[in-house]
């Protein structure tokens, strides 16, 4: 288990928080689960301003007899309220084990869990905690206390009881970042800092308490996106705190500057802002998909609104630059509740923006393209969970004839492109409605059944693996009843009618029932749907239908050098072929 080290961020020099007491709460969670909470303040007291806090926190514990210890934290940074000049930060950690185990057990529980956060201590004198630890009913598992305060040129470490009082002194940077175990308030303090940025970046030096180190990170400002917020989606300003290349954590802010938010990606944690109503921004692209698209040379885009049935879907039109029209297409997404973009909302963590980075890349090729929030998603009206393939296959219809209608189209020149099972709902969209031609990205050649086996048997973790097939074999007995509503697979709730419908599907008879220029194109490396699927669809197609590998890309045409790791860019060259072939095939149809 990596070493947890969320937390404070103060610089050396700060604006000062003037003003009366300042009092907020953060909720936190491990693994989308309430373990506790951080209760703040901001104050004025004996000439600092001081930002203290009191942190609770359940961490699971194996060796605990009720398979978790009690953390309580409680750390107080202290500021100079009229320049913003650091003075001191001070900490004290306790953990506590209510569940009656004996004292061999509780200091190995302790020592476990300081092991993983890169501690190792002699945890505490037993004699003296014998008679508290037998009055309370409880092990008292130690407290780990120190301070850090600058002295002259030298940043002065202290840290005690665990350590038996051990000192170090560091050069004293010019700027400061304190990093802290589970503490998020002092984000607030790096808030700051963060909207003054004028670049992309700023450099950090953190400062580590418990370890008594430096390190050197980076504050990248990564655009604003969406992030999950009580339930809801909301639009807020995304922040990365980089160490050593890698993201050691991420924070939102509203538009008035306040922490919503802070992830620890890798470790499931996440702090939550309580009582707290965020201001949230308009719409803006994160950064790292606003430099490929403005890499890929000048386009127009324009949001509409296109009715389908009883709802309107949100869409964006991107054209090319010059005179119209221009061949077009389509871009029917995968069947996860994705944006037009191509980002889940309800996982900030990834927001590569890849259908924006396609849309851009066609459009600097000389196609137009229209992409659209999925049902219940974004701009679109619906039920994100409760939309079955005809639905979608209808929204997909209406779509497709209002950009056949447009100016900018040129006539006879409109196909459809698709990603993943988004090529069975284009594939019979196709099929009514004749569009120039169709490209497949990833297009699952087997039956729903047979694809969620083949996925599950790819799954590292022989539990979870099994878990998964136990869990799949309920649906399939779920899909005899009707009645039946709901099930759970791979750990998601799945919505039986829409399975009912896309059981039905036969993919090769789908794709080899169309008469348009079709290209299947498979991703080398991808991993939701494997590149064999190119051999088992090849025999169904006929002559103007083919299939195509992707060199050196996964799912989502992002470069994979490593089973499950993407870059988040979009391969140019990859998606320039596929560009290519569109126009190319598109040019060959007989105008009307």
């Amino acid at each position: 288990m990596r070493r947890i080290i969320l937390a404070a961020a103060l610089l050396f020099s700060l604006p000062a928080l003037a003003g009366p007491q300042v009092k907020g709460k953060f909720d936190l969670f491990l693994n989308g689960v309430n373990k506790g909470f951080e209760k703040f303040k901001i104050e004025t007291k004996k000439g600092e301003l001081l930002l203290s806090s009191e942190v609770r926190f359940k961490i699971p514990m194996e060796k605990a007899k009720r398979k978790y210890i009690e953390l309580y934290l409680y750390p107080a940074l202290a500021t100079d309220p009229a320049t913003g000049k650091f003075l001191q930060y001070s900490y004290r950690v306790t953990f506590n084990d209510y569940s009656k185990t004996d004292m061999v057990e509780a200091q190995d529980s302790a020592t476990e869990f300081l092991d993983q956060d890169w501690r190792t201590y002699d945890l505490f004198n037993r004699q003296a905690q014998l008679q508290e630890d037998e009055m309370a009913n409880r092990i008292d598992l130690g407290v780990n206390s120190g301070k850090i305060f600058p002295i002259g040129k030298t940043l002065h470490f202290e840290q005690t009881r665990f350590s038996d009082g051990r000192v170090k002194d560091e050069a004293l940077p010019d700027e400061i970042t304190i990093i802290d175990a589970y503490t998020f308030c002092p984000y607030i303090h790096l808030a700051k800092t963060a909207l003054a940025m004028s670049g992309p970046s700023h450099p950090l030096t953190l400062v580590l308490p418990q370890a008594m180190s430096l390190r050197s990170g980076t504050l990248e400002a990564m655009g604003v996106d969406q992030a999950p917020f009580r339930g809801r989606t909301l639009l807020l300003k995304h922040f990365d705190v980089l160490i050593e290349d890698g993201v050691l954590a991420s924070f939102w802010l509203d538009q008035k500057g306040e922490v919503v938010l802070v992830v620890n990606p890798h470790e499931g944690l996440v702090a939550s802002r309580d009582e707290y109503e965020p201001v949230p921004f308009e719409r803006e692209a994160p950064r790292m998909v606003r430099q490929v698209v403005e890499a890929g040379g000048a386009f127009r885009e324009e949001r509409v609104r296109i009715p389908s049935g009883s709802i309107t879907i949100g869409a964006t039109l991107t054209l090319p630059q010059g005179e119209g029209p221009f061949p077009a297409v389509l871009m029917v997404q995968d069947l996860a509740p994705l944006d037009r973009d191509g980002n889940d909302p309800s996982n900030p963590y990834v927001l590569s923006g890849t259908w924006k980075q396609l849309a851009a890349a066609l459009a600097g090729n000389g196609v137009a393209s229209l992409r659209y929030d999925a049902r219940g998603v974004g701009e679109s009206g619906g039920d994100v969970h409760r939309t079955l393939p005809g639905e979608r296959a209808a929204d997909a219809q209406a779509l497709y004839e209002w950009l056949k209608a447009r100016p900018e189209a040129a006539p006879g020149r409109v196909g459809l492109l698709s990603q993943g099972l988004g090529g069975w709902i284009a594939a019979a969209v196709a099929s009514r409605v004749s569009p120039a031609a169709l490209a497949a990205l990833a297009y699952p050649a087997k039956p729903l059944a047979r694809l969620w086996k083949e996925q599950v048997g790819t799954m590292a973790d022989p539990q979870n693996r099994q878990t998964a097939y136990t869990e799949l074999s309920a649906v399939e007995g779920a899909l005899q009843t009707p009645t039946e509503e709901w099930a759970t697979f791979r750990g998601a709730k799945v919505y039986l009618p829409a399975v009912r419908e896309l059981w039905a599907v036969d993919p090769l008879a789908l794709a080899g029932a169309l008469r348009i220029p079709c290209l299947f194109a498979y991703p080398e490396r991808g991993l939701v749907i494997q590149a064999f699927h190119a051999d088992v669809l090849a025999p169904a197609l006929h002559e103007g239908q083919e299939v195509r590998s992707l060199p050196g890309v996964g799912h989502y045409l992002t470069a994979q050098e490593t089973e499950g790791g993407g870059s988040g860019v979009v391969d140019g060259k990859v998606s320039g072929e596929v560009a290519e072939w569109l126009k190319k095939a598109m040019a060959q149809v007989p105008a009307p």
